[in-house]
């Protein structure tokens, strides 16, 4: 082989692994999510959306509190980067997402779905860090702002004690989380006791719900057995891992009244009313009905440690544009229906998890 010959294919040789290499560099990225069960059907659909049309896998169910989508989007801006994997925790709770993300130190539960304690890319919480202490300038978190959860007090229909309480204020609100007491402290006809089951303190629900009502003592939270008595639950921070776990439970156990976003809301479960409002999706907008929050994204802030890769930034703009898209944030698409509320359309705002609640400035 002539010596000009040669050069050319050590040349050529060259190129082509280059190209390997640089297509290496940017493939097979891992994003992990942790936050509340109150936007898990939202998480789950929209990584979903994310692989649309492209070949992906999934574990576990709806209702799997940790879960991986794995597989090639076609979105023109992530296909530079397939395979993604998208590992979601929605088991830990939004505030100890937010604790593992700024101390960049994962916790025994922050895990994906092969148990691996992983530190997340980036947290789902309706609780901002100053309400849980952090100050988010210090721990240079970027904050993107989501959508409004819902929150709301809860009753079984079928159970007659509970189902004649139709309003709860927020004195009575903060007495059933702290005490026992009977029905017709609630304005029912019952003399028997009305059980409070809630969620743990690690739950956005828990925090945004003891804000709006000024509730700064420890909860007494209660389970049922499995005659379907209730038990106290008297750990050390009692409650309730998830939404769905707490729905159930006011499913099963007579005279309880419990705390979800709407989105846990089963069949025979109803709001109950909050100082006189009715929950609705337009009490909301108006500022009349005040237990809800602003949803958000959270992760650190380049070029500090712990921040996102390139790779990574790119799956987290393209899922917070999915879960932003107007379009997705109807009233109309069976996910976000009347569960969350898109910030746009409030006529109010608050300055702060729980504040007062304000008109703006075209109200």
């Amino acid at each position: 082989m002539k010596t000009s010959s040669l050069k050319k294919s050590i040349a050529l040789g060259a190129a082509i692994a280059a190209l390997g290499f640089t297509s290496n560099l940017h493939a097979a990225v891992t994003v992990f999510i942790e936050g509340g069960s109150a936007s898990q059907n939202i998480l789950y659909d929209r990584a979903t959306n994310l692989f649309a049309g492209g070949a992906f896998t999934s574990t576990g169910s709806q209702s799997s509190t940790v879960r991986r989508f794995q597989g090639s989007s076609l979105n023109p801006n992530l296909t530079g980067y397939n395979p993604i994997t998208l590992d979601i925790n929605v088991a830990n709770g939004a505030i100890n997402g937010l604790i593992a993300l700024v101390n960049q130190t994962a916790d025994v539960n922050d895990t994906n779905v092969l148990g691996a304690q992983v530190v997340p890319t980036f947290v789902d919480s309706a609780t901002t860090p100053e309400a849980v202490g952090i100050d988010s300038v210090a721990a240079n978190l970027t904050e993107l702002p989501t959508y409004v959860v819902p929150l709301v007090y809860i009753k079984n229909t079928a159970f007659p004690d509970v189902n004649a309480i139709t309003n709860i204020t927020q004195r009575q609100a903060v007495s059933l989380e702290t005490s026992t007491n009977k029905a017709t402290f609630y304005g029912g006809t019952s003399s028997n006791v009305i059980y409070f089951v809630g969620r743990n303190s690690q739950a956005a629900v828990r925090t945004e719900v003891d804000l709006n009502i000024y509730n700064t003592a420890t909860i007494k939270s209660f389970t049922n057995n499995a005659d379907g008595l209730p038990v106290q639950d008297k750990s050390a921070d009692p409650g309730l891992a998830s939404g769905g776990a707490v729905a159930n439970t006011v499913l099963a156990l007579t005279n309880s009244i419990g705390t979800v976003a709407v989105q846990n809301l089963k069949s025979t479960l109803t709001p109950i009313a909050y100082e006189g409002v009715n929950y609705s999706v337009s009490n909301v907008i108006n500022g009349s009905y005040p237990l809800w929050g602003y949803e958000h994204y959270f992760y650190i802030t380049s070029p500090n440690s712990g921040s996102p890769s390139t790779a990574q930034q790119a799956v987290i703009d393209a899922f917070y544009q999915s879960v932003t898209n107007a379009a997705f944030q109807n009233i109309s698409t069976p996910v976000f229906g009347s569960n969350f509320i898109p910030i746009s359309a409030l006529k109010v705002k608050r300055d702060f998890d729980g504040g007062q609640i304000k008109p703006l400035a075209n109200y």
